[in-house]
């Protein structure tokens, strides 16, 4: 059994806090861009750049996906 990232829960985390994408965006040093694309699932965060979005973000890592448990097939 393990786990695996479903769904972004930066933009939540974001409306939490009352930060705008392109605030974080400035905060973290990428593109408004790039924040939307994690936002729509087209890019997974790199756990460097969860590290920092949950700092900033007063969370944990786990708070920014759902984490989903697959089990193993045999």
């Amino acid at each position: 059994m393990g786990l695996r990232l479903g769904d972004c829960l930066l933009l939540e985390r974001l409306e939490e806090k009352g930060i705008s994408q392109a605030e974080f965006a400035k905060r973290m040093g990428v593109s408004r861009q790039f924040v939307s694309k994690l936002i729509s699932g087209e890019r997974k965060m790199s756990l460097e750049f969860a590290f920092n979005a949950a700092h900033i973000l007063g969370c944990r890592v786990t708070d920014l996906y759902i984490l989903e448990v697959v089990r193993n097939r045999r």
